[in-house]
């Protein structure tokens, strides 16, 4: 759901009634500062209060859930659209977001960094060489510790611009590409190949590496694809798989 959508809209409807956030929290026995939350789109009313605010308002579920009036003849088409978005939210609740391969890496080199200035640092008081070894060495995993936070700042970046500002496609992930010049213990590094169609035309989106727990179907992932307005070659894929 377009909760920042739906915030607007109990907004809109909110002062077409004449109330204000306090009037609208009495009604709801709920405080205004929760009003306001949900109408910035920090947050969705509790399943509790969904009928009583639609009442207050004077709109159904089904608006609601659309951000917007709906007439007669929209109203069974939107209905359905809201079920499906409700069971694919629900559906992606139950799966647990998947970690990038450099947020491992970026971990692994820092660690490995500390490690190394520890032994320098210690080494030291014996062999004044040990120190400068280490030192070099921790340069270089330092290095690539930035080099791995940096790529995954930009990738984070990318996916959060694209999640406020683009548009969610419904995707099928299609081919698995294993990452076979590296291993992280028992888990799987791969690339992930979806499908989706905009516009009429096919399109293929293929994801950065991600560090996966070991699957048997692709049936245990899911991937939402997110585009440029208007663009769909400018994407960014967010990658959840089911919990074991």
């Amino acid at each position: 759901m377009d909760q920042k959508k739906i915030g607007a809209f109990i907004a809109q409807c909110r002062k077409e009634k004449s109330l204000t956030q306090i009037q609208l929290a009495e009604l709801l026995d709920i405080t205004n500062q929760a009003v306001s939350k949900w109408e910035n789109g920090r947050g969705m009313p509790d399943v509790s209060l969904l009928q009583p605010l639609c009442d207050a308002l004077g709109i159904s579920l089904n608006e609601l859930f659309s951000g917007e009036h709906i007439s007669a003849e929209e109203y069974k088409g939107k209905a359905e659209e809201n079920i499906s978005k409700l069971y694919k939210e629900k559906q992606i609740a139950n799966l647990k977001p998947i970690k990038y391969l450099f947020s491992t890496c970026s971990n692994v080199t820092l660690l490995v960094a500390v490690i190394e200035l520890a032994v320098g640092f210690i080494g030291n008081f014996f062999n004044p060489i040990i120190l400068k070894v280490m030192l070099l060495n921790a340069s270089v995993w330092i290095m690539l510790f930035l080099i791995s936070v940096g790529k995954l700042t930009y990738d984070k970046k990318k996916l959060k611009n694209l999640k406020h500002s683009g548009t969610c496609i419904d995707s099928e992930i299609k081919d698995i590409i294993p990452a076979s010049w590296i291993r992280v213990g028992n888990y799987i590094c791969c690339r992930i190949v979806c499908g989706f169609i905009y516009e009429g035309k096919e399109y293929k989106a293929v994801s950065n590496y991600y560090v996966l727990t070991p699957f048997q179907r692709k049936e245990d992932l899911y991937a939402n694809v997110f585009i440029e307005q208007n663009n769909p070659t400018k994407y960014s894929i967010e990658l959840f798989q089911e919990s074991r």
